[in-house]
């Protein structure tokens, strides 16, 4: 068997252990936008967007990526993550050097988060985060069993919506790229997330006019939080959401 068709055999099974899954319960659907690497474009236009709605989102950091190029865009620097964190934005983990981690042993992948651990702790100066995405959506079952035992979530590149419950330890991810999902199709999946009582959670890079590759335009963006507002959509950083249906189950 090729080593492309054993690691698509590991992230099948992946899928189907270690499962975490808490009901959505009845409420509203819910909305989460989240950035992976951070770029600087995402920390600062892409923040002034989620504001304008009077939304907070979601950033999924690898701290080795911090003052670097990370596929031709500029990412973070360490003020940036401490100014979104103080507008009561969430900082996630994806490992801080930015490696797949179904190609690492479980004590590099350790290494990893602990080592991002120690930089938001003490660099940006906030608790080690609690929610986690794999880099280039990478993972396996041991991966996934390991990450598991530190975050309280881990979101994949999956696309999909939950619906009736979801998996806290492998969360699908919609794709938001410029290239990717139509604006029809991505107002389709809004509302059926709205009238289903669903959660979408859309994932970009850069936010940026021209579009960059695995990055969305301003307005791709705009249009996903006003589609979701119409619907009548929570939106919500994925801790909070996931915070959210725990207490809808304890209600029921």
């Amino acid at each position: 068997m090729s080593l492309s068709l054993l690691r698509r055999a590991d992230r099948w099974l992946a899928r189907r252990v270690t499962r975490r899954l808490v009901p959505l319960g009845k409420g509203p659907g819910v909305l989460s936008i989240s950035f992976d690497d951070a770029p600087v474009s995402a920390c600062r236009l892409g923040r002034q967007l989620l504001e304008d709605e009077g939304a907070l989102g979601t950033w999924y950091i690898a701290g080795g990526l911090t003052d670097r190029l990370e596929q031709g865009q500029l990412c973070h620097a360490v003020a940036d993550l401490q100014s979104l964190a103080a507008g009561g934005h969430e900082l996630g983990c994806h490992t801080f050097s930015h490696r797949p981690c179904a190609r690492l042993s479980p004590d590099e992948l350790l290494a990893e988060i602990r080592r991002n651990a120690d930089f938001f702790i003490r660099d940006v100066g906030v608790p080690a985060p609690r929610h986690f995405s794999f880099p280039l959506g990478d993972y396996g079952v041991l991966s996934k069993r390991l990450a598991a035992t530190h975050f309280d979530s881990l979101r994949l590149t999956r696309p999909g919506i939950h619906q009736g419950q979801a998996d806290l330890n492998g969360l699908y991810a919609q794709a938001l790229y410029a290239d990717g999902l139509t604006a029809t199709g991505l107002q389709v999946l809004i509302e059926q997330t709205a009238a289903s009582g669903g959660w979408l959670i859309l994932y970009t890079h850069a936010v940026a006019t021209p579009a960059v590759r695995w990055g969305c335009t301003p307005t791709q963006l705009t249009q996903a939080l006003r589609w979701a507002r119409q619907a009548g959509c929570d939106i919500l950083p994925v801790g909070q959401a996931v915070d959210c249906f725990k207490a809808r189950a304890t209600r029921a």
